[in-house]
């Protein structure tokens, strides 16, 4: 019985099921021949799988890929909930690149929120019945207390925030009357080409500048 148990072990489930296959077999021919066949049949398996080793090897790639698989699926939930609420919460606002007409742009840096302290273009929210322009004028006079001049359409940009999804529209602008006065930002400056990074930018106004060469 002992060679039984011992093939049980090196060949796995796999091999609790040919054993009972080899005792029906026993049964069926009752030579001694049998016996000795059902041996070189389970060492043949025995070479073909590679032993235990190799088994447990296996189940243990298996545990792996499972343990892979689950944690795949939980950061796909994870990404799906995130794209969900960031299309939920998705944001039109409009943002002025002011220029002086000698190379310098206005930038003003953050007095509240997530981004407190970081610079970016002057603008803000679209509200309902606004279109981008009129928005635009709005929230430079309610932010700078200053009447500005559309010249064109730059780009827009879109840009995805952990729970928020942004969609931006940059309009390169003029002062028409009045300066830049400051009512809702901490700081504000005008860059020359050679300044345009020496402040630290938030990551949508961070990647126009990138993008039309504004450096």
């Amino acid at each position: 019985m002992w060679w039984i148990i011992v093939l049980v072990l090196l060949t796995g489930s796999l091999g609790l099921y040919i054993v009972i296959t080899a005792f029906a077999a026993l049964f069926l021919w009752e030579a001694p021949w049998p016996i000795w066949a059902i041996m070189a049949f389970f060492f043949v398996l025995y070479l073909l799988f590679g032993g235990p080793n190799k088994m447990v090897k296996g189940r243990r790639e298996r545990r792996m890929e499972k343990k892979a698989r689950k944690e795949l699926r939980k950061r796909l939930a994870i990404e799906k909930e995130q794209k969900r609420l960031r299309d939920m919460n998705h944001i039109r606002v409009v943002a002025a690149v002011i220029h002086d007409g000698n190379g310098r742009i206005f930038a003003a840096q953050r007095g509240s929120g997530d981004l407190k302290g970081k610079w970016e273009f002057p603008g803000g929210k679209i509200e309902p019945g606004e279109n981008c322009e009129e928005a635009l004028k709005r929230e430079i006079r309610e932010e700078l207390a200053s009447e500005i001049t559309i010249e064109r359409h730059l780009d827009t940009i879109k840009w995805d925030y952990p729970d928020s999804r942004m969609t931006m529209y940059c309009y390169l602008c003029r002062l028409k009357s009045g300066k830049p006065t400051l009512k809702e930002h901490m700081d504000g400056k005008w860059l020359a080409k050679k300044d345009r990074f020496s402040v630290d930018w938030v990551p949508a106004d961070r990647c126009l500048l990138f993008k039309l060469g504004l450096y």
